[in-house]
């Protein structure tokens, strides 16, 4: 299994995507094998969040939560 089939397992739990200095958590919506699609996490009070498409070469790590 290579990284792209293992990330695709987590489709639909909620992870945090960590590029560079950058986190960003939300719901893991998908994974191609060039991008990773979240739906990040809103901030309390500002309704719905909004989806984020990561390259998967900049990635530093995904942690699943």
């Amino acid at each position: 299994m290579n990284y792209v089939q293992k990330l695709r397992t987590f489709i639909g739990d909620s992870v945090q995507v960590v590029t560079g200095f950058d986190v960003t958590t939300g719901e893991l919506l998908g994974v191609t094998n060039s991008t990773l699609t979240l739906l990040a996490a809103s901030e309390p009070g500002y309704g719905g969040g909004q989806t984020v498409i990561f390259q998967l070469d900049r990635i530093t790590y995904v942690r699943v939560l």
